[in-house]
């Protein structure tokens, strides 16, 4: 499992590609179908044709009953300055810090830095701190590189590609973990790593750089995750704390197939338990459920196929109001990108509206819904390249481009500052990891894809 599909390019040149769509029986499909290309800056889908329970045109001007759960994921909505015209000051980084900055997470009068080298392909996965107010600025949060342990099988964690504040506490996804676990619950497992309210995480155990004892109220620890050979995100929804993952199941490692799974703590201590499982298409060896929003009291989560057998993109899953258990009858899989099977670089919510950035055959697209069924893609300036992240900064709606930070007005982009000069340090390269944007103390704060490094936006 360790090297597989790894790269974007390998997607995107359509090596892979997948036969004729195919659905499983127990998990409904639908296809969100797009109109040709508009130029030129979007392309909006003007039907909804096959999608299943896909709600009137007419239904979203009726009175609707207050949310069950705000939108989005840890996204929050800042403060800050954004000048008219600006360019990006390097900050610095902490000597653990990886090449690659795949998250943030606010925490307190902290800016937190998720961390990893190559994702689900090489090992290294670390958390750094960066407080401008401390001397040093920078420290190191969480290192999970295992360093002088055995490398065959993986000796280290390999990224952690999602940082997430929920309810004050931090909480990070081991991506790819340790010969698929360390045996402290399960023959196969994986570990979500935990902070305390202030946000400290307590170190690996020694000997052997085992993960941290299981948190508890009033301290940081690892979750266990049985089965789990990837995990990508943790989302609250309907009350309940679930973990996106790639599972064995059974999680001793006698399963010939692991499907994308949603785990859950159960009703005491120790290992989460399955609360919903998708087998993707017949044949697929494995399926990855990735990262994960709520928009209009669905959850969406990313789908990430092995070999590309199944070529719908995302799951929607949509419970009755009155229910918190997640069901196969209330998830659909959707597909909206021409070709089908994109990874889902990261969801965000704003104002009513889910934006959604994904890459694959099809190129890097961003694309926006209001209503969650119907997307049209917004095209950037030719010159941006591929967008990585999205933010809310008072009233600008930024977009984070390989080539620069752009402002979103209607469907118009406007340069706000170009990428620094060089290899571009936020080029989208990954498919599992893409430059984030951040808004910390008043500032707006992008981390790169080449050294770990922070950077500041400033005016000109």
């Amino acid at each position: 499992m360790k090297a597989l599909c790894l790269a974007v390019l390998a997607a995107a040149s359509g090596a892979c590609a997948p036969p004729p769509e195919t659905a499983r029986p127990d998990v409904a499909v639908a296809r969100v179908d797009e109109a040709p290309r508009l130029p030129p800056r979007a392309r909006t889908a003007t039907s909804n044709s096959g999608v299943q329970g896909a709600p009137p045109v007419a239904a979203a001007t009726r009175a609707l009953p207050a949310q069950l759960d705000l939108d989005g994921n840890d996204e929050l909505t800042s403060e800050g300055s954004v000048p008219p015209r600006g360019h990006f000051e390097k900050v610095g980084r902490h000597w653990a810090a990886l090449e690659r900055v795949c998250d943030f997470a606010v925490h307190g009068d902290a800016l937190y830095l998720a961390h990893a080298t190559r994702p689900l392909g090489l090992g290294g996965a670390s958390l750094t701190r960066y407080s401008p107010q401390a001397k040093p600025p920078f420290s190191l949060a969480f290192s999970w590189n295992r360093e002088g342990e055995p490398e065959k099988g993986g000796g280290a964690g390999q990224g952690f590609l999602r940082l997430r504040n929920i309810e004050g506490r931090l909480y990070a996804p081991d991506a790819d973990p340790p010969y698929l676990g360390l045996g402290l619950a399960t023959g196969v497992e994986g570990y979500v790593f935990v902070s305390d309210a202030s946000g400290a995480f307590p170190p690996a155990r020694r000997p052997g750089h085992l993960p941290p004892r299981a948190p508890t109220p009033e301290r940081g620890g690892a979750l266990v995750l049985p089965g789990a050979v990837h995990g990508f995100d943790v989302i609250r929804f309907r009350g309940k704390l679930y973990a996106s993952t790639s599972a064995m199941i059974p999680p001793n490692g006698s399963a010939k197939s692991s499907p994308g799974v949603l785990l859950t703590p159960g009703d005491g201590p120790g290992p989460w338990q399955v609360a919903f499982s998708y087998p993707g298409a017949p044949g697929e060896d494995s399926v990855r459920l990735g990262y994960m929003t709520r928009f209009r009291d669905r959850l969406y989560l990313a789908i990430s196929p092995l070999y590309g057998l199944d070529t719908h993109d995302f799951l929607v899953i949509a419970p009755p109001r009155e229910q918190s258990a997640l069901s196969p009858a209330d998830a659909r899989a959707v597909r909206v990108t021409a070709s089908g099977g994109a990874h889902t670089l990261r969801w965000y919510t704003d104002r009513g509206k889910l934006y959604w950035l994904t890459v694959g055959r099809d190129g890097a697209e961003l694309r926006v819904s209001e209503d969650g069924e119907r997307f049209r893609v917004l095209e950037l300036p030719r010159e941006a390249g591929a967008a990585s992240d999205v933010l809310r900064v008072g009233e600008h709606l930024l977009v984070l481009a390989e080539h620069g930070l752009y402002e979103l007005a209607g469907d118009g982009f406007a340069l706000r500052a170009p990428a620094p000069e060089g290899k571009p340090p936020f080029k989208v390269d990954d498919a599992y990891c893409a430059a984030p944007l951040v808004a910390f103390q008043g500032s707006v704060y992008a981390g790169d894809q080449q050294r770990g490094n922070l950077w500041r936006l400033v005016a000109d």
